[in-house]
């Protein structure tokens, strides 16, 4: 007959009556009730047709391409980016966009073009010969929008700053974006 180690042949007495302890503790005629559902608070009410980048809930309005707040005003964009803004009415709006082409941008690659969609459908298309900070305050066919719907703004540039090490690809600066009625002045 094989011998076990001196270790394992007996257990220490008080671990038995731990457990012995433990089990005859359970009783089957305890209510077990789950935990409270939590609430987790969150906007149900649809995007607006305006955002400011500042703004507290401005990533909501983020489908892409645009990064994180820096000196509480300004992000910057990708080559790429995605806004998604919502409009109840489509007659009589303007797109209005304050925005930048930093230095950075052009001294890497030369003059810019920026192409902006709405809804996948090209609307405009800018160069910009120099850095600088620029706006854009134009009416909008309402042809091109959705009411009552989520609309698309594209932003596009064609010669983004690439990416190195961790810093990502940098197209350029937005400040403020997003449909306006036309009376509305800045």
């Amino acid at each position: 007959m094989a011998r076990l180690p001196t270790n394992i042949r007996f257990l220490p007495s008080a671990l038995v009556w731990t457990a012995l302890a433990l089990l005859s503790g359970c009783r089957g005629d305890v209510v077990v009730h789950p935990p409270e559902q939590q609430q987790i608070p969150y906007k149900t009410e649809p995007f607006g047709p305006f955002v400011h980048m500042n703004d507290p809930e401005a990533a909501r309005y983020f489908v892409s391409g645009v990064y994180g707040l820096e000196s509480n005003a300004w992000r910057w964009a990708a080559g790429r980016a995605v806004l998604r803004l919502h409009l109840k009415e489509t007659r009589d709006l303007k797109y209005a966009m304050t925005f930048a082409v930093p230095h950075e941008v052009t001294a890497h690659s030369g003059p810019v073009r920026l192409t902006i969609l709405i809804n996948d459908k090209k609307w405009e298309e800018i160069s910009y010969d120099k850095d600088g900070i620029y706006e854009i305050d134009k009416p909008v066919a309402s042809k091109l929008l959705k009411p009552e719907a989520d609309n698309l703004v594209t932003l596009e540039i064609d010669k983004p700053w690439p990416g190195e090490g961790a810093r990502q690809e940098r197209g350029f600066i937005l400040v403020r974006a997003g449909f306006l009625p036309l009376a509305l002045e800045r």
